[in-house]
Protein backbone atom coordinates (compact mmCIF):
# COMPACT_ATOMS: atom_id res chain seq x y z
CA UNK A 1 0.00 0.00 0.00
CA UNK A 2 1.58 3.23 -1.22
CA UNK A 3 1.26 6.47 1.37
CA UNK A 4 -1.57 8.55 -0.84
CA UNK A 5 -3.58 5.17 -0.38
CA UNK A 6 -2.89 4.50 3.22
CA UNK A 7 -4.15 8.39 3.60
CA UNK A 8 -7.01 8.08 1.67
CA UNK A 9 -7.76 4.81 3.80
CA UNK A 10 -7.39 6.56 6.73
CA UNK A 11 -9.60 9.77 5.69
CA UNK A 12 -12.51 7.19 4.70
CA UNK A 13 -12.88 5.51 7.79
CA UNK A 14 -12.81 8.35 9.86
CA UNK A 15 -15.45 10.01 7.68
CA UNK A 16 -17.72 7.12 7.51
CA UNK A 17 -17.45 6.54 11.36
CA UNK A 18 -18.41 9.99 12.06
CA UNK A 19 -21.05 10.06 9.51
CA UNK A 20 -22.55 7.48 11.55
CA UNK A 21 -22.98 9.57 14.40
CA UNK A 22 -23.60 13.06 12.62
CA UNK A 23 -26.68 11.68 11.16
CA UNK A 24 -28.48 11.70 14.13
CA UNK A 25 -31.69 13.90 14.89
CA UNK A 26 -30.13 15.23 17.81
CA UNK A 27 -30.09 18.40 19.18
CA UNK A 28 -26.20 18.50 19.67
CA UNK A 29 -26.14 17.84 16.36
CA UNK A 30 -28.16 20.76 15.15
CA UNK A 31 -26.90 23.01 17.14
CA UNK A 32 -23.20 22.03 15.80
CA UNK A 33 -24.40 22.41 12.25
CA UNK A 34 -25.92 25.80 13.19
CA UNK A 35 -22.74 27.15 14.28
CA UNK A 36 -20.71 25.52 11.72
CA UNK A 37 -22.42 27.17 9.35
CA UNK A 38 -22.13 30.75 10.87
CA UNK A 39 -19.31 32.29 9.98
CA UNK A 40 -19.69 35.62 12.01
CA UNK A 41 -20.10 33.34 14.73
CA UNK A 42 -16.66 31.46 14.36
CA UNK A 43 -14.61 34.64 13.37
CA UNK A 44 -16.57 36.89 16.28
CA UNK A 45 -13.51 36.19 18.83
CA UNK A 46 -11.18 36.47 16.41
CA UNK A 47 -12.17 40.10 15.27
CA UNK A 48 -12.95 40.90 19.22
CA UNK A 49 -9.29 39.66 20.18
CA UNK A 50 -7.52 41.40 17.82
CA UNK A 51 -9.31 45.17 18.22
CA UNK A 52 -9.05 44.57 22.30
CA UNK A 53 -5.07 44.57 21.46
CA UNK A 54 -5.12 46.95 18.94
CA UNK A 55 -5.94 49.30 21.63
CA UNK A 56 -3.82 47.53 24.47
CA UNK A 57 -0.62 49.20 25.19
CA UNK A 58 2.01 48.43 24.11
CA UNK A 59 0.04 49.82 21.08
CA UNK A 60 2.86 49.80 18.09
CA UNK A 61 4.12 46.52 19.14
CA UNK A 62 0.94 45.05 19.34
CA UNK A 63 -0.68 46.83 15.95
CA UNK A 64 2.43 45.49 13.81
CA UNK A 65 1.87 41.94 14.93
CA UNK A 66 -2.32 42.40 14.06
CA UNK A 67 -1.09 43.69 10.53
CA UNK A 68 1.67 41.08 10.00
CA UNK A 69 -0.80 38.70 11.23
CA UNK A 70 -3.64 39.49 8.90
CA UNK A 71 -1.01 39.84 5.72
CA UNK A 72 -0.47 36.08 6.94
CA UNK A 73 -4.04 35.26 6.85
CA UNK A 74 -4.49 36.46 3.32
CA UNK A 75 -1.28 34.60 2.26
CA UNK A 76 -2.97 31.41 3.71
CA UNK A 77 -5.99 31.63 2.22
CA UNK A 78 -4.06 32.78 -1.36
CA UNK A 79 -1.91 29.64 -1.60
CA UNK A 80 -4.88 27.51 -0.57
CA UNK A 81 -6.86 28.75 -3.42
CA UNK A 82 -3.72 28.40 -5.73
CA UNK A 83 -3.72 24.82 -4.84
CA UNK A 84 -7.32 24.05 -5.02
CA UNK A 85 -7.60 25.16 -8.65
CA UNK A 86 -3.94 23.57 -9.43
CA UNK A 87 -4.07 19.78 -7.51
CA UNK A 88 -6.30 16.96 -9.25
CA UNK A 89 -10.40 17.98 -8.09
CA UNK A 90 -11.34 15.83 -4.78
CA UNK A 91 -14.91 15.82 -3.94
CA UNK A 92 -15.83 16.19 -0.48
CA UNK A 93 -17.01 13.12 1.46
CA UNK A 94 -20.51 14.31 1.55
CA UNK A 95 -20.49 14.06 -2.01
CA UNK A 96 -18.33 10.97 -2.92
CA UNK A 97 -20.52 8.26 -3.86
CA UNK A 98 -18.05 5.52 -3.17
CA UNK A 99 -18.42 6.62 0.76
CA UNK A 100 -22.41 6.34 0.44
CA UNK A 101 -22.41 8.91 3.37
CA UNK A 102 -25.72 10.06 4.77
CA UNK A 103 -26.86 14.22 4.60
CA UNK A 104 -26.66 15.11 8.00
CA UNK A 105 -29.99 17.28 9.45
CA UNK A 106 -29.68 21.02 8.21
CA UNK A 107 -27.02 20.27 5.33
CA UNK A 108 -28.02 20.61 1.71
CA UNK A 109 -26.85 18.10 -0.73
CA UNK A 110 -25.68 20.45 -3.04
CA UNK A 111 -22.78 22.63 0.32
CA UNK A 112 -20.00 23.48 -1.39
CA UNK A 113 -20.02 21.01 -4.39
CA UNK A 114 -18.45 23.34 -6.90
CA UNK A 115 -15.28 23.57 -5.01
CA UNK A 116 -12.17 21.31 -4.08
CA UNK A 117 -11.81 19.41 -1.28
CA UNK A 118 -8.39 19.30 -0.74
CA UNK A 119 -7.25 21.70 1.24
CA UNK A 120 -9.44 23.37 3.39
CA UNK A 121 -9.59 27.09 3.40
CA UNK A 122 -11.15 26.86 6.74
CA UNK A 123 -8.04 25.15 8.13
CA UNK A 124 -5.37 27.50 6.47
CA UNK A 125 -7.09 31.26 7.96
CA UNK A 126 -7.79 29.72 10.95
CA UNK A 127 -4.60 28.17 11.65
CA UNK A 128 -3.45 31.59 10.79
CA UNK A 129 -5.37 33.21 12.82
CA UNK A 130 -4.63 31.20 15.75
CA UNK A 131 -0.58 32.13 15.04
CA UNK A 132 -1.72 35.47 15.45
CA UNK A 133 -3.12 34.94 18.63
CA UNK A 134 -0.66 33.08 20.08
CA UNK A 135 1.97 36.20 18.88
CA UNK A 136 0.06 38.56 20.88
CA UNK A 137 -0.41 36.14 23.66
CA UNK A 138 0.28 32.58 24.66
CA UNK A 139 -2.63 32.37 26.81
CA UNK A 140 -4.40 33.70 23.72
CA UNK A 141 -3.54 31.50 21.67
CA UNK A 142 -3.75 28.44 23.53
CA UNK A 143 -7.37 29.05 23.84
CA UNK A 144 -7.44 30.56 20.23
CA UNK A 145 -6.19 26.54 19.30
CA UNK A 146 -8.75 25.12 21.61
CA UNK A 147 -11.18 27.02 19.97
CA UNK A 148 -10.42 26.16 16.35
CA UNK A 149 -9.62 22.83 16.69
CA UNK A 150 -13.03 21.95 18.37
CA UNK A 151 -15.29 24.45 17.33
CA UNK A 152 -14.37 25.31 13.36
CA UNK A 153 -12.25 22.23 12.57
CA UNK A 154 -13.73 19.22 13.74
CA UNK A 155 -17.14 20.24 12.61
CA UNK A 156 -15.59 20.13 8.89
CA UNK A 157 -14.90 17.12 9.28
CA UNK A 158 -17.63 15.40 10.86
CA UNK A 159 -20.28 16.59 8.38
CA UNK A 160 -18.37 15.15 5.61
CA UNK A 161 -17.65 18.54 4.43
CA UNK A 162 -13.45 17.76 4.12
CA UNK A 163 -11.60 15.01 4.77
CA UNK A 164 -9.08 14.55 7.58
CA UNK A 165 -6.52 15.20 5.71
CA UNK A 166 -7.68 18.12 3.61
CA UNK A 167 -7.79 19.94 7.18
CA UNK A 168 -4.59 18.49 8.40
CA UNK A 169 -2.86 20.32 4.85
CA UNK A 170 -5.14 23.46 5.08
CA UNK A 171 -3.57 23.43 8.94
CA UNK A 172 -0.03 23.27 7.73
CA UNK A 173 -0.56 26.38 5.50
CA UNK A 174 -1.86 28.27 7.77
CA UNK A 175 0.87 27.27 10.19
CA UNK A 176 3.69 28.27 7.52
CA UNK A 177 2.06 31.84 6.24
CA UNK A 178 1.34 32.90 10.06
CA UNK A 179 5.63 31.68 10.59
CA UNK A 180 6.60 33.81 7.23
CA UNK A 181 4.47 36.86 8.39
CA UNK A 182 5.01 36.84 12.23
CA UNK A 183 8.73 35.43 12.41
CA UNK A 184 10.89 36.85 9.28
CA UNK A 185 12.07 39.95 8.37
CA UNK A 186 9.20 39.63 6.02
CA UNK A 187 6.03 40.20 8.13
CA UNK A 188 8.25 43.16 9.45
CA UNK A 189 8.95 44.48 5.67
CA UNK A 190 5.03 44.36 5.27
CA UNK A 191 3.89 45.77 8.56
CA UNK A 192 6.26 48.66 8.74
CA UNK A 193 5.04 50.77 6.22
CA UNK A 194 1.21 50.08 6.63
CA UNK A 195 1.82 50.90 10.31
CA UNK A 196 3.33 54.20 9.21
CA UNK A 197 0.36 54.59 7.05
CA UNK A 198 -2.12 53.99 9.88
CA UNK A 199 -0.40 56.83 11.82
CA UNK A 200 -0.34 59.20 8.61
CA UNK A 201 -3.50 58.46 6.77
CA UNK A 202 -5.71 56.81 9.31
CA UNK A 203 -8.85 57.45 7.15
CA UNK A 204 -7.89 55.59 4.14
CA UNK A 205 -6.05 52.85 6.32
CA UNK A 206 -8.73 52.23 8.21
CA UNK A 207 -11.40 52.29 5.33
CA UNK A 208 -9.72 49.65 3.84
CA UNK A 209 -9.24 47.77 7.07
CA UNK A 210 -12.90 47.33 7.58
CA UNK A 211 -13.39 45.65 4.09
CA UNK A 212 -10.93 43.38 4.81
CA UNK A 213 -12.89 42.73 7.82
CA UNK A 214 -15.81 42.24 6.11
CA UNK A 215 -14.06 39.70 3.70
CA UNK A 216 -12.71 37.99 6.15
CA UNK A 217 -15.82 37.35 8.01
CA UNK A 218 -17.57 36.05 5.14
CA UNK A 219 -14.00 34.10 4.79
CA UNK A 220 -13.53 35.32 1.46
CA UNK A 221 -16.84 34.31 0.03
CA UNK A 222 -17.01 37.11 -2.75
CA UNK A 223 -13.11 36.73 -3.55
CA UNK A 224 -13.32 33.01 -4.26
CA UNK A 225 -16.50 33.45 -6.06
CA UNK A 226 -14.97 35.96 -8.97
CA UNK A 227 -11.78 33.60 -8.99
CA UNK A 228 -14.43 30.64 -9.98
CA UNK A 229 -15.61 33.40 -12.39
CA UNK A 230 -12.18 33.99 -13.99
CA UNK A 231 -11.05 30.89 -13.72
CA UNK A 232 -13.99 29.67 -16.11
CA UNK A 233 -13.45 32.68 -18.06
CA UNK A 234 -9.73 31.64 -19.04
CA UNK A 235 -10.58 27.62 -18.69
CA UNK A 236 -13.48 28.91 -21.42
CA UNK A 237 -15.98 26.56 -19.36
CA UNK A 238 -18.22 29.67 -17.94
Amino acid sequence: MTLVEYIVSIDTLIAQTLNHFATQDTTTNKLLALFSGNNFIKMAPFICMAAWFWNRTPHEHNRRIIISGLAGIFIAFFIGRILQVSLPFRLRPIHAPELNLLVPPGFSAETLGGWSSLPSDHAAIFAALAGLAFALSRRAGMVATVYVAVFVLFPRIYFGEHYLSDVLVGTAIGELASYITLRTSIGAAVAGPLDRMAIRFPAPFYAVAMLFVAQLIQMFADVRMYGSVLKGLIQGTL
